[in-house]
């Protein structure tokens, strides 16, 4: 058993280390913010995209521009995202890691899979240019094989050419759930890392006790 504890423990480190390199499905895809007739453009306050407190979609459409390897999203390129809520989002002048979000962003997409509903309740990180501005949300979506999965979404503007041209503006969607072994390791290796500790707390006691 002194042997197998900890075989187990390195496992886990192992399994650990090796991060989401074992995935049963993923969601990957990037899409493209689209104006259409209803819409007057993308806009924000600020003196400059880099420096801007607030965004404002305006209305826009969101076009799936890319398909990653091994997406279960149900979307194809062409396809458009059903929304995404709210249209418009104060973050003030923030940047760096370590933020909130004060709403929620809801992203909706009804594909070959079925229904999906992306919450994303974190900002963790804002980055900032000279005329562009990118944010790194975090949260959970549902929909096909995928029930509460942790997710996540990279939202980028950029404005060519400083103000006054058109800003444009893109997204990245990850999600990932593990493979069963990747589940059964982790699991194994708490097994493991337990019962050393109350082997090592039984040999402390039995030390005091002498």
């Amino acid at each position: 058993m002194k042997i197998v504890i900890p075989a187990i423990a390195a496992a886990f480190i192992a399994t650990v280390g090796a991060g989401s390199a074992a995935q049963a499905a993923v969601i990957d895809f990037s899409v493209a913010a689209l104006c259409p007739m209803t819409c007057t453009g993308i806009t924000y306050a600020g003196s400059n995209l880099g420096l801007s407190t607030a965004y404002d979609l305006d209305g826009s459409t969101w076009l799936v521009t890319r398909i990653n390897t091994g997406d279960m999203s149900g979307l194809s390129a062409g396809d458009f995202l059903t929304s995404i809520l709210p249209t418009s989002l104060t973050y003030g002048a923030v940047s760096g890691s370590g933020l909130s979000i004060p709403v929620d962003i809801v992203k909706m997409w009804t594909g070959a899979a079925g229904s999906f509903t992306e919450t994303l309740t974190s900002l963790d990180v804002v980055t900032r240019g000279i005329n562009t501005i990118a944010f790194d949300f975090s949260g959970t979506v549902t929909g096909g094989v995928f029930h509460s999965v942790p997710a996540t979404m990279d939202l980028s503007l950029t404005q060519a050419g400083g103000p006054g041209n058109v800003v444009s503006a893109s997204l990245t969607n990850q999600a990932a759930i593990p493979e069963p072994a990747t589940w059964v390791m982790l699991a194994l290796g708490f097994i493991g890392l337990g019962y050393a500790a109350v082997r090592r707390s039984a040999k402390d006691k039995a030390a005091m006790a002498v």
